[in-house]
C-alpha cells in the first residue's frame, strides 16, 4: 500500500469514528435512551433585573527547557448591567514556573496569596501545560469568590468551564464559593464551550439534545436538564470528583451557532433554574457569537495573553538573564527549540 493509500485509508477510519459518535439516528437514539420528549424542554424568557459577572482565565507556556518551563496566567472578570458593562477588572500578569515532579514553590505562594491558605495537596502533575491550567484555575477561583463577596442579591457570576476542579487543592475552594453565593443570594453557573459529556458509551450529548429538539420543534430559547435521565450521561471523566452541580443543554437564542453544555448547582429549585437560564439568555444576542453570553465573550477577549506579552515576558527574561552574567549562548543552551529553527525553512 502506497503512501496515498495510507492516508485514505487513515481518513476512513476516522470519519467511520466519528460517524459511530455521531450517527444519523442521533437524536431518535437519545430520546429512547433518556424517555425526554417535548415536556423535558424548559423555555425561559430572556429577562435579568440583576447584573450578571463573568469570570474567564488565560494562560500560555513562554519557555520551555523541558526540565522545567515558564508560564505567563491571569483571569478577568467582567459585570454587565442593563446590556452595559458595570465594570472589567484583571488580574496582574503572573509569571510562573511549572516544572515537572513533585510540588510547585510558586503555585502554593499564589495559592496562599488568593486564600490565606496552603494548598491541601501539592502540584504534582508531570505536565507543564497542566500544571499552568491548575494555576490559571486557582485565579479564576480567587476572582470568582471577590465577585460574590460584592454581588447583591439575585445577581449571577458565570464561569467559563464546570464547577468541577482539575485538582485536588481546588475542592474546597470551590465548595466556598458555592456556600459564599449561597449565603449571599448570589446565583452561580459554568458554561462550557466544548464539553466531554458523553452518554451510552461516547455518543456526544451536546448535538443529540439539539437534535432531539429541532425534531420536536422546540423554539429557542430552551434548556434540558440531561442530569434527571438516570444512567444516561457517561461518568467515565468525572467519577473522580465529586459531582456539585446539575448538568443542562442550553440552545440561548434563535439565531445560535449551536447549543452549550451548562451546570448549576444541584440544590438549585424551579425557579432559581429558570432565573439563571433568563440572564443567560438576555446576554446572548450578541451579533459576534449569538448565542453565547457575552460577558464571558468580554472577559474572554480583555484576559487572553496575546503574541505582544508573551515576546514582551520573553525579552524581560532574556534581559534578566543579562543582569545575572548569562549571555545568549546560556538562553539558547535552555531554551533553544530546533522548531524555532525549522519554522525559518
Amino acid at each position: 500500500m502506497d503512501q496515498k493509500d495510507l492516508y485514505r485509508d487513515a481518513i476512513r477510519r476516522v470519519t467511520g469514528r466519528i460517524r459511530e459518535a455521531a450517527p444519523e439516528d442521533l437524536a431518535g437514539r437519545f430520546s429512547a435512551a433518556s424517555g425526554f420528549d417535548a415536556a423535558s424542554y424548559r423555555r425561559c424568557r430572556p429577562e435579568s433585573g440583576g447584573a450578571v459577572c463573568a469570570v474567564d482565565g488565560s494562560n500560555t507556556i513562554v519557555l520551555d527547557a523541558g526540565s522545567f518551563a515558564v508560564a505567563a496566567v491571569r483571569a478577568s472578570v467582567s459585570a454587565y448591567t442593563g446590556g452595559t458593562r458595570l465594570y472589567h477588572r484583571t488580574t496582574p500578569l503572573q509569571i510562573v514556573t511549572v516544572n515537572p515532579g513533585a510540588g510547585n514553590e510558586d503555585f502554593d505562594a499564589l495559592f496562599y496569596d488568593c486564600f490565606h491558605c496552603s494548598p491541601k495537596v501539592h502540584l504534582d502533575h508531570d505536565d507543564p501545560i497542566r500544571n499552568t491550567a491548575v494555576i490559571r484555575d486557582t485565579l479564576e477561583f480567587w476572582a470568582a469568590m471577590e465577585m460574590a463577596a460584592e454581588l447583591d442579591t439575585g445577581d449571577l457570576i458565570v464561569l467559563d468551564g464546570t464547577l468541577q476542579v482539575r485538582h485536588a487543592s481546588h475542592d474546597e475552594v470551590v465548595e466556598n464559593l458555592l456556600n459564599l453565593c449561597n449565603l449571599r443570594g448570589v446565583l452561580i453557573a459554568a458554561v462550557t464551550k466544548r464539553t466531554a459529556l458523553t452518554w451510552d458509551g461516547g455518543h456526544p450529548i451536546v448535538p443529540a439534545a439539539e437534535g432531539l429538539a429541532r425534531d420536536l420543534g422546540i423554539p429557542e430559547p430552551w434548556y434540558l436538564c440531561v442530569s434527571t435521565a438516570e444512567g444516561l450521561i457517561d461518568r467515565r471523566e468525572t467519577y473522580l470528583w465529586k459531582q456539585r452541580g446539575e448538568q443542562y443543554v442550553a440552545r440561548l437564542h434563535p439565531r445560535a451557532q449551536r447549543a452549550f453544555k451548562v451546570e448549576i448547582p444541584k440544590y438549585y429549585g424551579p425557579d432559581k433554574v429558570e432565573q439563571v437560564f433568563s440572564a443567560l439568555a438576555a446576554y446572548a444576542d450578541d451579533g459576534r457569537v449569538t448565542g453565547y453570553p457575552y460577558p464571558l465573550l468580554d472577559a474572554h477577549l480583555t484576559t487572553r495573553i496575546g503574541r505582544d506579552a508573551v515576546d514582551q515576558v520573553r525579552h524581560d527574561i532574556i534581559r534578566g538573564m543579562d543582569r545575572l552574567g548569562m549571555n545568549l549562548a546560556d538562553y539558547t543552551a535552555i531554551f533553544g527549540d530546533y522548531h524555532d529553527e525549522f519554522d525559518r525553512y
